[in-house]
């Protein structure tokens, strides 16, 4: 569901490439693809496209369903997008923990890494730390489902403790469903969480949105690299003027698409990519029309369209 691996297997016959998700979140969709180049005319089990055609552990998914072959001709290419969600959550081989998935229908197959995660309940209150302590919050992650790809963030609760309430309290009640990145800059940041981005006639109010509420700023010695979260906020044009400005952080939101030393010590960041550096990479060099400061407002729409927070399983 996040960052797709590519990885290719070889048989005299044919060859084998698909693509997997890296994170798993039960009760969602886990899409692959799988697509086989015929070298010479051959017959190809049809359960290749089947959900049993995966491992888990080592272990397949299901059984083998269909006892079909396919007839191929050299040159021929068969296609199948998958989606094993439901299978896996079903299967005798899933254990409820992190994962080594690998595509069994050749015997040289290589495993990649699955981290899983479980929707969190209902009910829950990220504001009260009597509620949920300080501590707590590095168990919580957060799923960007973008139009660009799916992103997961991890957070730094024991540097920026509040924004990290924050950041999971928006995210828990819906309040960055539907938003944008209204500002995006290629080996810079992607900018969003504004409400008013919601609204396409209201463009001119773009990047002026808040949220429920202020936090107050909690810097750190965290450095602006590539894949860190970061809030957003005002700015002044002088350090004494700035400084007007650091707690006013609300709702607003950066990802660095690369190393910025400039923002090291004046902005918070609280949290870091984990998963989803194409979908990064996909908005950050989204075409559009170039502000005063030297960033783009993408001409089209760069959008999120749910966050959920979900948590870690017990470790195995």
């Amino acid at each position: 569901m996040i960052a797709t691996i590519l990885l290719s297997l070889s048989a005299a016959a044919y060859d084998v490439t698909w693509t997997a998700p890296k994170v798993y979140v039960e009760g969602r969709p886990f899409r692959t693809h799988i697509e086989i180049t015929i070298n010479s005319k051959c017959e190809i089990p049809a359960w290749m496209f089947e959900p049993g055609a995966f491992t888990l552990d080592g272990k397949p998914i299901e059984e083998h369903k269909s006892k079909d072959k396919i007839n191929s001709e050299a040159g021929s290419k068969l296609n199948a997008d998958l989606d094993i969600g439901a299978a896996i959550a079903a299967s005798k081989a899933y254990g409820k923990h992190d994962f080594k998935f690998a595509f069994g229908g050749t015997s040289d197959g290589k495993p990649i890494e699955v981290r899983v995660f479980i929707p969190v309940e209902k009910g829950l209150n990220f504001i009260d730390d009597k509620k949920i302590p300080t501590a707590d919050l590095a168990n919580y992650f957060v799923l960007l489902d973008t139009n660009r790809g799916p992103m997961t963030l991890e957070f730094w609760p024991d540097v920026a403790p509040n924004h990290v309430r924050n950041f999971l309290d928006l995210s828990y009640t819906g309040f960055y469903d539907g938003t944008l990145f209204h500002r995006v800059g290629p080996s810079f940041m992607i900018q969003g969480g504004d409400p008013n981005t919601k609204d396409a006639s209201n463009a001119g109010a773009w990047g002026t949105g808040n949220g429920p509420r202020m936090v107050k700023h909690e810097f750190s010695p965290k450095k602006h690299v590539r894949g860190v979260l970061s809030m957003a906020r005002g700015g002044g044009s002088t350090p004494k003027e700035d400084e007007k400005f650091w707690d006013s952080a609300s709702s607003q939101f950066f990802v660095m698409d690369g190393p910025n030393p400039a923002l090291d010590g004046k902005y918070s960041a609280f949290g870091m990519l984990v998963e989803g550096f194409d979908a990064l990479e996909k908005i950050a060099n989204s075409p559009g029309h170039a502000g005063p400061d030297g960033t783009i407002r993408p001409a089209e729409p760069q959008k999120i369209l749910s966050a959920t927070v979900v948590r870690a399983p017990a470790k195995k």
